[in-house]
């Protein structure tokens, strides 16, 4: 009786190879994750010279949103810290340096113009801010209505601006009534940079 020679994998060497090529996958994704979460946590936290170490300014910012006018309904709010960028390899006008500390709110008046910025003012004043000319720095996504200024340890400057947001840029809140605006404070740490990418 004549042998037959192998006519391809068994089975079993299949199932061994198809378990050996997901467990490859898996480590594979598992270095991806890891090393992305890495970078993430390395550009957060740089050993470069600047930034919030600490939260201080953050904190020092966060009293802001409390400067809403009365009856105004919050859409959304949010707080950054600073986060150190690196200067983009290709393009050699761009600018390593720290972002600015941000503390936001969107939120929704029926007021005029004229009543947010009084009462939004007002609070503000109370917690040691100072009106100033509005001025378009690129910070922010509009120009300011109104812009107040404060002395912050752990900052080399720092601003709070209120706009009118256009309802095209506003996120959906449903049962609120009147236009939406954004009240905005910022803080430049020592560091800070724009990106230039």
């Amino acid at each position: 009786m004549d042998e037959a020679g192998p006519l391809g994998p068994t089975r079993r060497t299949r199932q061994v190879n198809g378990r050996t090529g997901r467990v490859v996958l898996a480590v594979v994704v598992v270095a991806l994750l890891l090393g992305m979460a890495l970078t993430a946590l390395a550009l957060s936290r740089s050993d470069q010279p600047g930034g919030d170490p600490g939260g201080l300014v953050l904190r020092e910012l966060s009293p802001v949103t409390r400067t809403l006018p009365s009856g105004a309904t919050v859409v959304s709010s949010s707080k950054k810290n600073a986060v150190w960028s690196p200067a983009c390899p290709d393009n050699p006008s761009g600018r390593a340096g720290w972002s600015g500390v941000e503390v936001v709110a969107i939120f929704k008046s029926a007021d005029t113009t004229q009543a947010i910025v009084s009462a939004v003012g007002s609070a503000l004043a109370a917690q040691g801010w100072m009106p100033t000319h509005p001025a378009d720095d690129a910070a922010w996504q509009y120009t300011p209505l109104a812009e107040w200024t404060k002395s912050l340890p752990g900052t080399t400057s720092a601003k709070v601006v209120v706009f009118k947001y256009p309802q095209n840029a506003s996120p959906p809140s449903p049962g609120a009534s009147g236009s939406t605006w954004m009240l905005g404070a910022e803080g430049k740490t020592p560091g800070y940079a724009l990106p230039g990418c």
